[in-house]
């Protein structure tokens, strides 16, 4: 299946095309930890995710589709 990932901000550079916005195949059910697995982002790298403007978790389930957001958590004083 086939989703939209767009890396916001600084993430941007983890991106496998150069782009801050890319389609990307994975397989069907796939979670945003295989996401993240899929396109060799860091582990340990804070971020925020948001799946069609929803917060998501590692597990969230995707579908065909879906636009998956990363961005870094926002920091305030």
């Amino acid at each position: 299946m086939t989703v939209k990932v767009q890396l916001f901000g600084y993430l941007a550079k983890y991106s496998p095309t150069q782009m801050e916005t890319f389609q990307l195949e994975i397989g069907p059910e796939a979670t945003i930890a295989e996401l993240l697995q899929k396109i060799e982002f860091p582990p340990e790298v804070e971020k925020m995710v948001l799946v069609n403007g929803t917060q998501a978790q590692a597990s969230t389930r995707l579908a065909e589709g879906d636009e998956v957001f990363l961005f870094a958590p926002a920091a305030g004083g």
